[in-house]
């Protein structure tokens, strides 16, 4: 893909791209766990951020329990499951390429270390910008995570791009100035993120392999 050679730096979100965090430990079942966290009231949401969201907005005690909790939930859950296919081979490519990968997730940062230590990708991963604290004004949509990768690697928003497979991952890249990849593996997602006018989009992160 020539939008992919014209960079020097691919940012890769984690969950969906590199594997399905929840799959094992459905994230419902985790947001009931940390809904049971919030007295007296709880928000109906099957999304464990949307839990994190409401919590942060009780103050910054109980953000911070809720966070770490699902810190936890996210770390049992990384440890249930394997990598997406093929995904082992495309990052393997990218660093014979020669691009750096940063991992860029609003998951936390020490799930996403277990799981690429345990599965034995972190040689092929330059860094991690990802969840460090319960204040989801850090978290994508909004830019920092992507501009702290930015800055990581001393580089500028033009050299990098962004591969993910949610609004929120598209919607970043564009207020931090960073070219964007969609990953829609479904009808129905490739609607909605196209939608979203991203630079580029694919339906399977094995289209951005580029060894022959």
């Amino acid at each position: 893909m020539e939008l992919l050679r014209e960079k020097d730096h691919v940012f890769l979100d984690f969950d969906g791209p590199v594997c399905d965090v929840f799959a094992r430990l459905p994230a419902s079942e985790v947001a009931d766990r940390l809904n049971r966290l919030i007295e007296p009231e709880v928000i109906a949401s099957a999304d464990p951020f949307d839990v994190l969201r409401y919590a942060a907005s009780c103050g910054p005690n109980t953000g911070y329990v809720v966070e770490r909790q699902l810190s936890r939930f996210e770390g049992e859950a990384v440890a249930l499951i394997s990598p997406a296919p093929g995904v082992a081979e495309v990052l393997r490519d990218w660093r014979a390429q020669g691009f750096t990968v940063t991992i860029v997730s609003n998951n936390s940062v020490d799930a996403i270390r277990s799981f690429l230590g345990l599965h034995e990708l972190a040689g092929h991963i330059r860094g991690i910008s990802a969840r460090t604290t319960s204040d989801p004004a850090l978290l994508k949509p909004g830019p920092a995570l992507i501009d702290a990768a930015v800055k990581a690697l001393g580089t500028s928003p033009g050299q990098c791009v962004m591969v993910g497979d949610s609004a929120a991952d598209i919607l970043a890249a564009r207020v931090a100035g960073v070219a964007s990849i969609a990953l829609a593996k479904t009808p129905a997602k490739r609607r909605a993120l196209a939608a979203l006018d991203p630079d580029a989009l694919v339906t399977d992160l094995a289209d951005l392999r580029l060894a022959g």
